[in-house]
């Protein structure tokens, strides 16, 4: 089984390259900018030329606000894009599978959404990576959709973030004594680590078609998880929790986005709980500043 990664040197494109291996699957990934997979004939160029059994997608327009900005890119990149790889891995037989968000959700529930709950996303983003959802799903019945939530990993997280909520919870604690943390938004802070490895699990398990929400396990506001990071890390920051009424300005994200695992752990496929994902993770990066 030769697997084709889109996105390999993001968060959780490197967490599934690195893994793979011990796995007895090769994996292979383009560098950054390597392919514009915005570009349907590159993208087929590319698949083509790698001949893989499966691709899977963990590319993205993530950066939420500049999505509201950027409307065009966000639905090249989340939607189009997505439908484009769909296609082409039905035509060759290949398996597919694509990272989607909680953002797909408004939030609204009050408790861990289901995969058969209906999205109802508030942003451009949420609607750009539900509409890839659908391309993906209506181009390819065997496509495999992947929800998770909160995602964080790699010693520099996300570039186009410039990190992650943890890396950045971190940072602030170099400098400052207290830090004003949203309270009142929900999340499984996901370990890419921890998703790389269910969606690998996954993969070995023949997943039918369909949708599968695959987070940590449990859940948090991310005041509650910035308190957890600067407890394991010991800084001594003081997180304040802060209600921002679910808004970024005149963006809106949801409330209550955690996801609830059901047809992954019906398949055998479960993720640890988020303090558990997080000690590694901060172990990890422990590791790492320690090399000389």
């Amino acid at each position: 089984m030769k697997v084709l990664v889109f996105g390999a040197s993001g968060q959780l494109g490197s967490e599934l390259i690195a893994q793979s291996p011990a796995l007895g699957i090769p994996s292979w990934g383009p560098p950054h900018d390597a392919v514009d997979v915005t570009d349907a004939a590159a993208l087929e160029a590319a698949i083509e030329a790698a001949g893989p059994q499966v691709v899977i997608n963990a590319t993205g327009d993530h950066v939420v606000p500049a999505c509201d900005q950027f409307p065009a890119r966000a639905f090249a990149t989340n939607a189009v894009a997505v439908g484009h790889m769909a296609e082409a891995c039905a035509r060759r037989g290949a398996e597919f599978m694509t990272v989607s968000t909680d953002y797909v959700f408004d939030g609204g529930k009050g408790s861990p959404y289901l995969e058969d709950d209906p999205p109802n996303p508030l942003q451009t983003y949420g609607v750009s990576k539900y509409a890839g959802e659908l391309l993906a799903r209506n181009a390819y019945a065997r496509a495999v959709v992947i929800r998770t939530c909160g995602l964080y990993g790699g010693e520099s997280g996300s570039r186009a973030k410039q990190g992650n909520f943890v890396l950045s919870v971190l940072r602030e604690s170099e400098h400052r004594e207290e830090l004003e943390v949203s309270s009142e938004q929900i999340v499984n802070p996901t370990y890419a680590a921890d998703l790389a490895a269910a969606i690998l699990a996954l993969l070995a398990a023949r997943p039918a078609g369909g949708l599968y929400h695959l987070a940590a396990s449990g859940h948090c506001s991310w005041a509650e998880f910035a308190t957890e990071i600067v407890k394991l890390a010991d800084r001594p920051m003081r997180i304040v929790p802060v209600d921002h009424g679910a808004r970024s300005g005149a963006m809106r994200r949801p409330r209550f986005s955690a996801l609830a695992n059901v047809r992954g752990s019906a398949a055998g496929v479960t993720l640890p709980d988020w303090k558990d994902g997080l000690g590694r993770y901060l172990r990890r990066l422990s590791l790492m500043a320690a090399k000389p």
